[in-house]
């Protein structure tokens, strides 16, 4: 007899595979976009660190002032509509990208776009709740972060590939027709409709506030925002640095990017096994996610600093092992917010969640930077992976309690 809660069971249902099916293209845009913008930026138009920043400021703070106010719209609009529309609108932003001569235009519209996608996200978890059974949250969660994990691994590459042939320009137009493929894809997904909003209309402000009082209302909610808030604030202290890091072991360009690609291929794997593994008791998950991969972690920062060879082979688990950790951290957070959420406002909780992880982390990396600069690139991975250790315990020992 096939397993009730599997991944075939899960592909085996028309929507949620149709939903995934849409998300490969989508995601695959990102990551390609990602890329080029930087190929452009650097290689293209000679800009430096300052407009990296920048970039990374236009990337990320769209889910922080935007995405809490769209999710009010997305929570009221029909699911498919609001999909469609989204993809549709990440296609033609993308596509405006290769029409611009100037940086300054180029990162705004990178701004819009992370706009847009600042709805779209919310709204696939609503859709990938209002699709699938309970019993397989996880193993969607888990099968979409795998999605976004392989697009991390492939899209760069691909996106190199297409560089050395097309102008960063082509490239957008190919990742336009992506997002439209995406959006097409997508027309194929029934949505069921959601139950209407009852009692007396109240403000848009306050409208976009519930998400946060979800949070406030359910203990599980809360402890599982906080602990990934302050996860990611200890990934991001070492993140930027990992370069850095190789190098103090001895290891060139060519082993940097193969890091890069052994923490995807963890990640992809760590989500997998989290969808099949995490659903039953989230919160111990992530705490025992969090104390390995921290210990994992300190345990290389104490080998550079005491300047202990490390062979590239260990480099590279080491490299998955942390990203598997990652992913094993992010499928369980979404699963409990998919399964703690009502569908009503379950794109107001997810945006005010992503939205207060950003805030969190954006210090990380120039607070990493600072005890690099102080102490040594170790020194970060080594706090890193203490907080993390920390983290994982407290939590183990708060949901012990409760």
């Amino acid at each position: 007899m096939s397993d009730p809660a599997s991944y075939r069971a899960l592909l085996a249902l028309k929507q949620p595979r149709r939903l995934a099916l849409a998300t490969v293209p989508a995601d695959f845009s990102d990551w390609l976009d990602y890329a080029a913008v930087v190929a452009l930026l650097v290689y293209g138009w000679g800009e430096g660190p300052v407009m990296l920043a920048v970039f990374a400021l236009a990337l990320s703070l769209p889910y922080v002032i935007a995405g809490p106010l769209l999710a009010v719209v997305v929570d009221r609009a029909p699911l498919r509509a609001v999909l469609f529309a989204t993809n549709l609108g990440r296609a033609l932003a993308t596509f405006a990208f290769a029409f611009t001569g100037d940086t300054w235009v180029l990162l705004g519209l990178v701004f819009l776009r992370g706009c847009i996608d600042s709805a779209f996200t919310p709204a696939r978890q609503a859709a990938m709740q209002a699709t699938t059974p309970p019993e397989l949250l996880g193993h969607a969660q888990g099968l979409h972060q795998a999605i976004n994990q392989t697009s991390k691994i492939a899209g760069p590459a691909l996106g190199g590939a297409l560089l050395a042939f097309w102008p960063a320009q082509d490239v957008f137009l190919f990742n336009a027709a992506l997002s439209l493929l995406a959006a097409i894809v997508i027309l194929g997904v029934d949505v069921p409709a959601r139950p209407p909003e009852t009692g007396a209309p109240e403000p848009f402000l306050t409208r976009s506030l519930a998400g946060l009082a979800e949070f406030r209302r359910s203990r599980q909610l809360l402890v599982a925002l906080i602990f990934s808030a302050c996860a990611y604030f200890a990934f991001f202290l070492y993140d930027a640095l990992i370069a850095l890091l190789a190098a103090g072991f001895g290891f060139d360009e060519t082993a940097y990017g193969f890091s890069i690609s052994a923490s995807g291929l963890g990640g992809l794997l760590g989500a997998l096994l989290a969808g099949r593994l995490a659903a039953g008791r989230p919160l111990l998950a992530m705490s025992l996610a969090a104390v390995i991969s921290g210990l994992t972690t300190a345990a290389v920062a104490t080998a550079a600093a005491m300047g202990w060879p490390l062979q590239l082979p260990a480099f590279l688990l080491v490299l998955g092992f942390m990203g598997g950790a990652t992913a094993f951290m992010l499928v369980p957070y979404r699963t409990i917010v998919q399964k703690e959420a009502p569908p009503d406002r379950i794109a107001r909780v997810f945006a005010s969640g992503e939205a207060v992880i950003v805030c969190t982390m954006l210090s990380a990396p120039l607070i990493g930077s600072a005890i690099a600069t102080r102490w040594g690139t170790p020194a970060a991975f080594l706090a890193g992976g203490i907080l993390l250790v920390a983290l994982g315990l407290v939590t183990l020992a708060s949901t012990r309690r409760a």
